[in-house]
């Protein structure tokens, strides 16, 4: 039967090109590294990727990136992994962390943007640290605006080699061709002088764009 003999036909070549395509997605879906917050992690599709540069953006004082920083932390001491933390602008509250926690992370004190990323830059290509974070939110706009874009691209290359998971944190989208970019932001009718940690994370809002998967205008939001 000529028909059914062409049907089994285009089964069998549908199989092959799109089974294919279907397997090397699945295979190259970059392994995510749990946040410590339950909302932001289900947004991420398990955490902060693997292998990859992230940007964690929040607009002022008081946006929430201390809290979701905070949060890995927490997350990265209880899984037993250490964190490299580079601070540009000195501005890491150890008193608001548990002595475990800072038992966990090599606390890099830096005094500007481009010591930060210098010292970024050491500790990407070092294997012994598979989690970076640089936290460039304190400095000023005009030493953001100096820092070129095939910096970003070196980063991402050192991730992808060694598998270390990166976050940049930002005052405003910076990091050119970011694994993933998040936007986060505290609801306004929370008094966080007088709440609780656990309020205030309840609080957070997320707003994810991801390079390569969301297409602009089809960013994707959820609440803490």
């Amino acid at each position: 039967m000529p028909e059914a003999s062409n049907i089994v036909d285009l089964r069998k070549l549908l199989a092959e090109r799109f089974g294919a395509a279907v397997r090397l997605r699945r295979a190259t879906t970059p392994e995510a590294i749990p946040t410590g917050i339950p909302a932001l992690d289900s947004l991420l599709e398990g955490g902060w990727p693997k292998g990859g540069v992230s940007e964690l953006v929040g607009h002022g004082v008081g946006s929430g990136v201390v809290q979701v920083l905070h949060a890995w932390i927490r997350q990265t001491a209880q899984e037993g992994q250490f964190l490299a933390v580079v601070d540009a602008g000195d501005s890491l509250d150890v008193d608001a962390l548990e002595s475990q926690m800072l038992a966990r992370i090599l606390w890099v004190r830096a005094r500007s943007a481009d010591e930060a990323l210098r010292a970024a830059d050491l500790l990407l290509r070092d294997r012994n640290f598979s989690r970076v974070v640089i936290d460039l939110k304190p400095c000023p706009t005009k030493a953001l605006a100096r820092i070129s874009g095939s910096l970003w691209h070196r980063f991402r290359r050192l991730t992808e080699h060694h598998g270390t998971t990166a976050v940049v944190l930002t005052p405003s989208p910076l990091v050119s061709g970011a694994t993933c970019r998040v936007q986060v932001s505290v609801d306004p009718r929370l008094d966080q002088l007088h709440s609780d940690p656990e309020a205030v994370l309840e609080s957070l809002r997320f707003n994810l764009v991801r390079s390569g998967v969301l297409q602009a205008g089809q960013d994707r939001q959820m609440a803490g």
